[in-house]
């Protein structure tokens, strides 16, 4: 369940950042105009624009029914994919020179990313424990701390 509300928490940071992102001064004005930021307003910017939105919330609904390992595994790709992107995006916004607000958000939606990612291998470490042969080192210490 904690991997479903840190996912739907990026997804909203990621709204967010959308939202503020047409709020800057001229962007809105540059999109009606069939621009964004120099590049013609196309399908495949739309379709990136949905994803935003659609590839947090498709990984919330992946956290609450993909059971044990796989729901780990699945985190771990998830949020590794997504923060590298989230630092892409700020590196190369960033590179231009020109801090804008929308970045906020965004680094936030990478932080919580980065977040998924650790857990999730956190969560692997607890499996694989779990998951131990006889004779292994958890199993081992657990015999020996009764003793």
């Amino acid at each position: 369940m904690r991997f479903t509300m840190l996912w739907l928490v990026a997804g909203i940071a990621l709204l967010g950042a959308a939202v503020i992102f047409f709020y800057e001064p001229d962007v809105l004005e540059e999109a009606v105009g069939g621009e964004m930021e120099g590049e013609p307003v196309t399908m495949g910017m739309a379709l990136m624009m949905a994803g935003m939105a659609a590839v947090p919330l498709a990984f919330a609904v992946a956290a609450l029914f993909v059971p044990g390992r796989a729901n780990a595994i699945t985190n771990l790709v998830g949020g590794v994919a997504l923060g590298v992107f989230g630092l892409f995006s700020i590196g190369s916004e960033l590179g231009g020179g020109v801090f804008h607000a929308h970045l906020v958000l965004a680094a936030c939606a990478a932080a919580v990313a980065w977040t998924i990612a650790a857990l999730s291998v956190v969560a692997l470490r607890r499996h694989s424990l779990e998951e131990a042969p006889p004779g292994s080192l958890k199993l081992e210490f657990t015999a020996t701390a009764h003793a």
